[in-house]
C-alpha cells in the first residue's frame, strides 16, 4: 500500500462464518475455535444466517450448499472483469471487494465496497449482458460461487428468495444513486468526508477520540471512491486534518468525533 492504508486482517485457508453473522446464528457469545467440521455443514450454516435467504427451508438451503463452489482470492486479485460473460454470481463469505468501472479517460471509478454477506455478480445471470463493473478483493477474500442455472433454479423453487433478491438490488440502487448524486454536487473534501463517514459506519473501529476506518484501501483506491485524483485527495485528506476533522494513526484514518474536532 502507499503511505496511507484504510485493518489488516489475516488470511484463513478455509471459510469460516463472520463473528457478526455467528451471532445471529447462535445468539451466544462467539468463540474463536471453530465448531462446524464438516464444510457442508458450515456453508448451510452461513447461508441461514444472511438475511438474503431467510426464509429458505433446510431442504432449500442445503442444495445451495451443496452446489455452491469456495473461491479464495489474495488483495488486489481479480474476481471478474467489466465487459467478461458471466455465468455465475459470488456470495463474500470473508473479507471485503471492490466495485469499480474504468472511465473514457483510463481512470478507475469506485462504485462501491461490499463484505459478508453481500451478493455480486448477479445482473449478469438474468439479462445475459456483459459484466457491467469489474470487482476485486481488497482484502483476503473467500466466496461461494453459484452458477446461473442453481441460482435461477432456486428463484423459481422460492418466491421468498425472488423477493429477497429484489429487495437486496433495490437497496444497492438506491445507495449507488445516492453516492451519484454526492459525486456529482460536492466538493473533493465533502466528498471524501462523505466517504469517510459512511466507511466509518460500515467497517469501523471505535477508538478514544473517533472511529478508526478498518478498510485496507490504498491512497489511489481512496481517490477512485471519492471520484478523483489521488494528489486531489491528498490535499483534501491534508485540509481535513487541519480542521481537526481526521488523524493519521500508523497510517490508518481516524474519523473524530465532533467533540474533539471542536477542541483541535
Amino acid at each position: 500500500m502507499t503511505g496511507m492504508r484504510l485493518q489488516w486482517m489475516g488470511a484463513r485457508s478455509t471459510m469460516t462464518v463472520p463473528k457478526e453473522v455467528e451471532k445471529r446464528m447462535t445468539n451466544k457469545p462467539v468463540s474463536n475455535r471453530r465448531t462446524a467440521t464438516d464444510p457442508l455443514a458450515e456453508r448451510t450454516a452461513f447461508l441461514r444466517a444472511l438475511r438474503l435467504f431467510a426464509g429458505l427451508t433446510a431442504t432449500e438451503l442445503r442444495f445451495l450448499a451443496e452446489e455452491a463452489h469456495e473461491r479464495t482470492f489474495t488483495a488486489g486479485e481479480a474476481i471478474f472483469y467489466e465487459g467478461d460473460t458471466g455465468h455465475t454470481c459470488h456470495i463474500i463469505a470473508q473479507g471485503k471487494v471492490r466495485v469499480y468501472v474504468i472511465g473514457e479517460d483510463g481512470r478507475e471509478l469506485s462504485i462501491s465496497i461490499l463484505g459478508p454477506g453481500e451478493i455480486i455478480g448477479e445482473m449478469a445471470l438474468f439479462d445475459e449482458m456483459p459484466r457491467s463493473a469489474s470487482v476485486a478483493a481488497i482484502e483476503a477474500t473467500t466466496t461461494l460461487e453459484l452458477h446461473q442455472d442453481i441460482l435461477l433454479r432456486s428463484l423459481e423453487r422460492s418466491p421468498t428468495l425472488a423477493l429477497s433478491l429484489l429487495r437486496a438490488l433495490s437497496t444497492r440502487l438506491r445507495n449507488t444513486t445516492e453516492e451519484a448524486e454526492g459525486l456529482a454536487t460536492l466538493m473533493v473534501a465533502d466528498r471524501l468526508m462523505l466517504r469517510l463517514r459512511r466507511l466509518s459506519k460500515w467497517s469501523g473501529r471505535p477508538v478514544a477520540d473517533g472511529v478508526r476506518i478498518t478498510v485496507p484501501l490504498t491512497q489511489q483506491e481512496l481517490a477512485a471512491l471519492v471520484g478523483t485524483s489521488r494528489e486531489s485527495v491528498n490535499r483534501a485528506l491534508a485540509g481535513l486534518r487541519k480542521q481537526g476533522k481526521v488523524r493519521l494513526e500508523d497510517g490508518w484514518i481516524v474519523l473524530l468525533n465532533k467533540r474533539q474536532s471542536e477542541l483541535t
